[in-house]
């Protein structure tokens, strides 16, 4: 499965399930937008390996809606230490996915030193993570804002072709996500 085909089928259940979607910088972000863009995403911009961090604080501010971060191993690897403080927190409306093909798609597929990670051995080594799962084109994921502080690792295929163009700044998505979660 490509990321791009994870991505959507993941959103597609998370919105299905009421969730609030962080987006890390690049591929994830134009995958999300490509797949069904909706007011519920928090597309990020700027520094990569941030939607952990962020979602945390999304998911903190939102006890009774579900989160769900989408992460590329590579962006992932800029911000380990960020699980340290997901464990500690342990948001039971959390889950991190982790999109792993082993490079930086979004910059031609240059190799990311992300190969040398076994996600799972980290998550099982940290407390308070409830779930691991690993996701393919048969996984159903229910997302719940009492589910417990989850990890799912998406192995996926580089990209055979490239997304549209993303169309939003970063004022308009922040402006866009904010009146969505305030109106809930």
């Amino acid at each position: 499965m490509e990321q791009k085909d994870a991505i959507k089928k993941l959103a597609t259940q998370a919105r299905d399930n009421g969730a609030l979607i962080v987006s890390e910088i690049g591929s994830q972000t134009v995958w999300l937008h490509d797949g069904g863009d909706h007011a519920s995403h928090l597309y990020l911009s700027g520094p990569m390996g941030m939607a952990p961090s962020v979602a945390l604080g999304v998911a903190l501010s939102k006890p009774k809606t579900p989160v769900l971060a989408l992460c590329g191993d590579g962006a992932f690897a800029m911000n380990l230490t960020a699980l340290v403080t997901i464990a500690h927190q342990a948001p039971p409306n959390l889950t991190l996915a982790v999109m792993n093909n082993g490079i930086y798609d979004f910059t031609g597929a240059v190799p990311s030193p992300s190969t040398a990670i076994n996600w799972q051995h980290i998550i099982t080594g940290l407390p308070n993570f409830e779930h691991f799962a690993e996701f393919d084109a048969n996984t159903t994921v229910q997302f719940a804002a009492d589910k417990g502080l989850g990890f799912i690792e998406c192995m996926v295929r580089p990209a055979t072709e490239k997304a549209k163009p993303f169309p939003f700044t970063a004022p308009e998505i922040y402006a866009r996500f904010l009146k969505y979660v305030q109106a809930e």
